[in-house]
């Protein structure tokens, strides 16, 4: 986020137009650079949303995942960024990868990435679904600006589990909840 005033956005389209005018750009091509170089510096000039990696067990529940992420959503003002294991082109894994990425593909002010596991490299064929787990949190961490990890959590979520522990384990900002 850059940390610019109304008047700060203002210098900086009045020195866009001074080159503009310097360039002999034609009045058409003028308007287009002065409404895409706006919209650009506004989008710079907005907070970047939360961003929420899932983790949660296959069986988790549909009303509770969305529940749990609607919450997440109103803490963070609306809007969210959303990392998720789930593979929209296969369907998999079920559970609250599914719900997690349904919903936000439905709801306004969320935006959402998926990261499949690799089951299709043969050296990863035990371990894929824990690689990109750890893959997803160091994405997360790496990119900065606020995030936090949702773990939905049964005894028998290895993944989710695993998740959570690794993510306990880096420090990070993690809500354990209840996959039921």
């Amino acid at each position: 986020m850059l940390d610019l005033t109304p008047s700060d956005r203002a210098h900086l389209r009045l020195l866009l137009a001074h080159v503009l005018d310097d360039e002999r750009i034609t009045p058409e091509a003028a308007d287009y650079i002065r409404k895409v170089f706006r919209d650009k510096l506004e989008s710079l000039a907005r907070p970047r949303p939360l961003t929420l990696v899932y983790t949660g067990w296959r069986g988790a529940a549909r009303h509770r995942v969305r529940a749990d992420l609607e919450t997440t959503l109103a803490r963070a003002g609306g809007r969210l960024h959303v990392i998720v294991g789930y593979n929209p082109d296969t369907d998999d894994p079920p559970g609250g990868d599914r719900w997690t990425y349904e919903w936000a593909m439905n709801t306004p002010g969320v935006t959402v990435e998926t990261h499949p596991a690799p089951w299709h490299i043969r050296e990863l064929s035990k371990s894929a679904g824990p690689y990109r787990n750890g893959y997803m949190l160091g994405l997360a961490a790496g990119r900065g600006g606020a995030f936090e990890v949702l773990a939905h959590l049964h005894p028998a979520s290895r993944g989710a589990a695993g998740t959570a522990a690794y993510a306990d384990h880096m420090g990070l900002r993690i809500r354990k909840e209840p996959a039921r």
